[in-house]
């Protein structure tokens, strides 16, 4: 399983071979449809990753990050830019088995 926290020790050279290795990593957020976009795969998500903070590119917005704040197995707060208003910051809690317990929003 690759460590979110390797992004910042790859070097420019082996940046292109990273990102194919991290795209076979199943908790590897690469867009609508992966693994934190469903219940099922927030609980997997939580339950396998230890107590964190990750961080992982935003493929709806180049440059920027979405971050995922872990408990493991109690739940998470993934936070990202708002699709309605890119100057908000969206912040979803989810419980343990994936499900939303609340959105809120905060400036970028």
């Amino acid at each position: 399983m690759i460590d979110p926290k390797d992004v910042d020790k790859v070097s420019e050279e082996d940046w292109e071979q990273f990102k194919k290795d991290a795209a076979k990593d199943e908790l590897y957020y690469n867009g609508p449809g992966d693994l934190l976009d469903t219940p099922e795969g927030r609980a997997k998500f939580c339950r396998l990753n230890k107590t964190s903070v990750y961080r992982k590119p935003d493929p709806s917005y180049p440059g920027y990050k979405i971050w995922v704040f872990n408990n493991q197995g109690e739940g998470m707060v993934v936070k990202k830019r708002s699709h309605v208003d890119p100057a908000l910051m969206e912040d979803i809690e989810y419980d343990a088995s994936g499900k939303e317990i609340s959105r809120s929003y905060e400036p970028a």
